[in-house]
């Protein structure tokens, strides 16, 4: 057990040099590539990638996730996973390709038809690499993963900024998302070296899509309900005001969905290996909650003490607006890593219309909500889905108690402490900021002092924990 454990952790460490490097690369070379693009441009691609997202959704089904938590999985099962996804794949492109020209018609988009028929080529290349990518997580192999998508963004990144300089408009972005996809295609290709050996197997996919399938509905949902407030409030809004809510939610999101990606990526093969013994299961999964909560803390209490100066320095004061929203925001996307663990907890387990019921009712509240408040304008909008995360808290935790014994207020116990001392910290840090006008030194001050205070008192609080982490850091560098 305490292999397992070393290997969690471990693996954290590198799903999160992986989602780091590859997210801060992308964001350094976006900065670049957005002072010599149009706003329009990014607006086709903003397009063109809910598209291909729920796309690979479909090309995907759930079977990546199958596979991982199959621990008696057999090369016929991944043989026949990757015919399933080929072929889904291929097919799904052509029908984006004879479906493009009527997307752009009804979005008044003309160019949205041809970019998307150019972008639509990431859905194959992904699909031929779903089974390799399901072996690596299976292995709680991060280490492969983060070098591969350091590569693929690295070098597409570079051949999108050179496209930019050179007036290529939305196809240096078209070209950026293909060249990446196909890069890690190939990469994960080389890096595996599996072909398949057997043939499509009815008796496999039935097994495995009894627990796909599920996954499939819930993914759909997810994907739709995470693009659905922009839709709504694009109807109902000015553009200017808009534009306030995506970068707030942008900023918002950005840390709490990387984190989210890393503990889904790294729990699932890890609790994939014990799912047949319920109570080290338990106890596990509540210890990766005090993982879990001592990282969210810090990051969104962090986040929310230097929003203001960050936006400001980083975006200028003409996002100013955003400040306030972002901070309302920053309450309710905190929920997000425990929805992501207690839903890791359930797929494990084959409890995936569990998923399917929980996807159904947070995106039914989520909706709701927005609507009612849709009157009082954005705020009032922000305001709600923060109130509908701590809604939708019960609602993944009535699952995982009617399975595990592990309810809301036993979670909600191990992230009290955390709470506190990012409070405490957060406050001490807002002080710090009265102290200069300069926007630079604000950032710097309270970034500094509220890492010094949370540092300190997570040391104290949690000596264990930190010294698990520090002996795992030291694990990754000698590797």
């Amino acid at each position: 057990m305490s292999s397992l454990k070393n290997k969690a952790i471990i693996g954290t460490i590198w799903s999160t040099i992986d989602r780091v490097s590859v997210q801060g690369i992308n964001f350094i070379l976006s900065l670049i590539i957005a002072r010599l693009l149009d706003p329009s441009d990014y607006g086709i691609i903003a397009m063109t990638t809910l598209f291909i997202t729920l796309s690979n959704t479909f090309v995907d089904s759930g079977f990546a996730n199958a596979l991982v938590r199959k621990y008696d999985r057999t090369e016929t099962d991944n043989s026949t996973v990757f015919y399933f996804n080929i072929v889904v794949g291929i097919v799904t492109y052509f029908l984006i390709w004879i479906l493009s020209p009527y997307i752009a018609n009804f979005y008044n988009m003309p160019l949205l038809s041809k970019v998307l028929r150019v972008a639509a080529l990431t859905i194959p290349f992904y699909s031929f690499s779903i089974v390799q990518q399901a072996i690596l997580t299976s292995n709680i192999d991060f280490k492969s993963q983060a070098k591969i998508s350091v590569i693929s963004a690295l070098f597409s990144g570079i051949i999108g900024v050179i496209l930019a300089y050179n007036g290529a408009g939305v196809w240096s972005l078209a070209t950026q998302m293909v060249l990446a996809s196909f890069l890690r295609m190939i990469l994960l290709w080389c890096y595996i070296k599996w072909v398949p050996t057997e043939s499509f197997s009815r008796a496999s996919f039935k097994d495995l899509f009894s627990f796909g399938s599920k996954l499939l509905l819930a993914n759909i949902i997810v994907a739709v309900g995470n693009n659905v407030t922009s839709l709504i409030l694009g109807k109902k809004f000015s553009s200017e005001q808009l534009g306030y809510y995506n970068r707030a939610e942008q900023i918002g999101y950005f840390p709490a969905t990387n984190l989210t990606a890393i503990l889904q990526r790294v729990t699932f093969p890890v609790f994939s290996k014990i799912q047949n013994d319920t109570e080290t299961l338990r106890n596990n999964y509540l210890k990766v909650c005090d993982l879990t909560a001592l990282l969210t803390f810090f990051t969104m209490g962090l986040l929310f003490v230097i929003a203001g100066p960050m936006i400001i320095t980083f975006l200028t004061d003409k996002w100013e607006s955003s400040v306030k929203l972002l901070r309302i925001l920053i309450i309710g996307i905190s929920w997000w890593p425990f929805f992501a663990l207690n839903i890791n907890l359930l797929q494990v387990i084959g409890l995936s219309k569990y998923v399917l019921i929980i996807e159904c009712l947070k995106a039914t509240i989520n909706i709701t909500a927005i609507f009612i408040t849709l009157h009082w304008g954005v705020t009032a909008v922000c305001i709600a889905l923060s109130i509908t995360s701590f809604i939708n808290s019960f609602i993944y935790c009535y699952f995982t108690k009617k399975v595990f014994a592990i309810s809301w207020l036993n979670q909600f116990k191990i992230m009290i402490p955390y709470i506190i001392i990012a409070t405490i910290a957060g406050g001490l840090s807002s002080v710090i900021m009265e102290i200069s006008d300069n926007q630079w030194i604000k950032l710097i001050c309270a970034s500094v002092l509220y890492v010094g205070i949370y540092g300190i008192a997570i040391t104290i609080y949690n000596k264990t924990m930190i010294k698990s982490i520090l002996a795992a850091v030291k694990t990754v560098r000698h590797k």
